[in-house]
């Protein structure tokens, strides 16, 4: 840990020298630009008394404009390192565990979700606030997508871990990724805007009187321009008139031109920007098959999109009012730029998506790869086919290491981990440590784990079921529709992990009871494991009853000094001890003397 902190440092005040530096050169830029402008007006002062000055003019415009240009440049140069250096002043935060700064994915929290909401997957000190390295909207979406559902494959699982091994060591890779991201202010409107303009219908393409007069007009008006050279006098009108016919032609479409001139201006801005991110992954050197994939499209995108800003720049030189009044009447210019528009979107708009899952796919590598390079005794899930999880050594990740106490435990061949205890003695946590670290397995990731090896595994909890005024439903009935959900999954025979945290609570003790056990008994009968944590140690009496489905688990607590203290360590049988009493004596909600 000590090393991640000099690590960070280093980056940290290496960023921040360079910022300075290049702000010195921006001021050295504004005041030269400063004095460039004056005495470019000083030689216009001087020209009206001697014309000899205006010679001079033209140079000192191409030096303005040059110091504009270089201006320009250094100034994203210094938004980027600027960038580089804040992010790495947010990981040395990251390892005191304070990860507040970044985006927290309220959005993408669901009560009803299978088991994010339970898990604590997203919103105010979530997994996904932890994780998140995600410089653009796209990323933060892939990102969440990667929680919310496993890999298909063992081998898309495989390939995913050797992606983020490697990007784990490129830190120059993934931090400037990361910084650029930041620099593109991309939002879901915009790409929402993009999509619905590759999804418009053709003005031009595909109706053949537009491509026959878009070769043909162009043709004639050459001929007549040749003509108007040999005999001007008598072929001149003619060429005015057919100017004056095509520009009748434009104005036409012209509303529906200048409107999609604008939009497309938008658009153009939105895939340079995603263009930067595209050609950084063409140019990086990987060595792992599923980077080496991305960046085979990458290439393929980066020239596609620099054809398509070249062609909204051509399509931009209309607001010229010369060229246009040229262009539009000797060569239909509006047109011709459109139709070459609508040919592109004809032949790419189905790879648009494809290209930005690419740059969202990288960020949410990138996201793991960070968590990897940040915590290097991680471990490598294994990925096998029986239906059984091992651990050794698994803790939550986000607790401080320094404060967190890891445990081992092995589900399967028995499919049943009753897991009893006292309050507060760590039987939720490990439920979610159990849950977080095989989302984490599945996504890709490595995992806060010495070993760690499971199944493709569906995952279903119940362990914060909430009311709703809107919905009309109690808590009690919450709960009953999410256990109704689970038992439908587990009939389909599908291969699923179940987490459970003190069902039933909203009925008497004893109904609660029987059915806890009754449900227990649904889950012996299928192939799916299953992990309930409980405060009625009764429920330890189904071991004897289905020694070959259920295996008892508990979490104790001592009171020692009038103190209460807790190991949280895992242990096997049944908890003995409570502490509810004790508690509220010692919080003076019951008097010292109870009974």
């Amino acid at each position: 840990m000590t090393d991640l902190y000099h690590f960070y440092i280093a980056r940290k005040s290496e960023f921040g020298k360079t910022c300075e530096t290049l702000k010195k050169s921006i001021q050295k830029i504004a005041w030269a630009r400063t004095g460039v402008a004056l005495f470019s007006f000083y030689i216009i002062y001087l020209a009206f008394s001697n014309t000899n000055y205006w010679y001079a003019l033209p140079p000192v415009i191409i030096l303005f404009i040059f110091l504009v240009s270089r201006h320009g440049k250094i100034q994203a140069r210094y938004d980027l390192y600027r960038n580089l250096e804040k992010i790495n002043q947010l990981e040395l935060g990251v390892l005191d565990n304070s990860y507040s700064a970044f985006n927290e994915g309220e959005s993408f929290v669901n009560p009803h979700h299978e088991y994010s909401y339970d898990l604590d997957l997203f919103g105010k000190g979530s997994l996904f606030q932890f994780l998140n390295r995600c410089g653009t909207a796209i990323g933060e979406r892939k990102l969440a997508q990667d929680l919310l559902m496993a890999q298909p494959t063992k081998d898309s699982i495989a390939k995913r871990q050797h992606a983020v091994r490697e990007l784990a060591q490129d830190v120059e890779f993934r931090q400037w990724f990361w910084a650029q991201g930041h620099l593109l202010h991309d939002s879901t409107l915009d790409n929402e805007g993009l999509f619905n303009w590759l999804k418009e219908s053709d003005l031009l393409l595909g109706k053949t009187i537009y491509k026959v007069l878009l070769v043909l007009f162009p043709i004639v008006s050459l001929v007549l321009i040749g003509f108007t050279v040999y005999d001007y006098w008598t072929y001149f009108p003619v060429l005015l008139l057919f100017g004056t016919l095509q520009m009748a032609i434009i104005s036409f479409k012209s509303k529906v031109i200048t409107r999609t001139e604008q939009a497309l201006s938008q658009h153009k801005v939105l895939f340079d920007k995603y263009a930067q991110l595209m050609n950084k992954i063409a140019e990086a050197k990987f060595t792992a098959s599923y980077l080496l994939e991305i960046q085979k499209e990458a290439r393929d995108a980066s020239i596609r999109i620099k054809k398509f800003s070249r062609l909204v720049n051509a399509f931009e030189a209309r607001k010229n009012g010369i060229a246009s009044m040229f262009g539009n009447s000797l060569y239909l210019y509006d047109f011709q730029c459109l139709y070459r528009l609508e040919k592109w979107r004809s032949l790419n708009k189905l790879m648009v998506k494809g290209w930005l899952d690419k740059i969202a796919e990288v960020e949410a590598l990138n996201s793991l790869s960070t968590f990897h390079f940040n915590n290097p005794d991680n471990f490598f899930p294994v990925i096998h086919d029986d239906l059984s999880i091992q651990s050794e050594d698994m803790g939550h990740p986000l607790i401080a290491s320094k404060g967190r106490v890891n445990n081992s435990f092995k589900i399967g061949p028995e499919n049943i981990m009753l897991i009893t205890g006292a309050n507060m003695a760590g039987k939720s946590t490990f439920l979610r440590t159990a849950g977080v670290n095989l989302i984490l397995a599945l996504s890709g990731s490595s995992v806060c784990a010495r070993y760690f090896a499971c199944p493709l595994i569906a995952l279903h909890t119940s362990m914060r079921a909430t009311d709703s005024l809107v919905d009309h439903q109690s808590y009690f009935y919450a709960e009953l529709s999410r256990l109704k959900g689970i038992m439908e999954q587990v009939r389909s025979n599908k291969p699923m992990l179940v987490l459970l945290d003190e069902i039933l609570r909203g009925t008497n003790s004893r109904d609660k009871q029987v059915g806890s056990i009754g449900l227990l008994k649904q889950f012996v009968a299928f192939d799916v494991l299953v992990m309930l944590a409980s405060h009625d140690v009764v429920l330890g009496e189904l071991e004897k009853k289905f020694p070959k489905a259920i295996r008892n688990y508990c979490f104790e607590s001592e009171i020692e000094n009038e103190a209460l203290r807790f190991d949280y360590k895992l242990h096997q049988g049944v908890a003995h001890k409570a502490n509810a009493s004790f508690l509220m004596q010692q919080m003076g909600i019951l008097p010292q003397d109870h009974v």
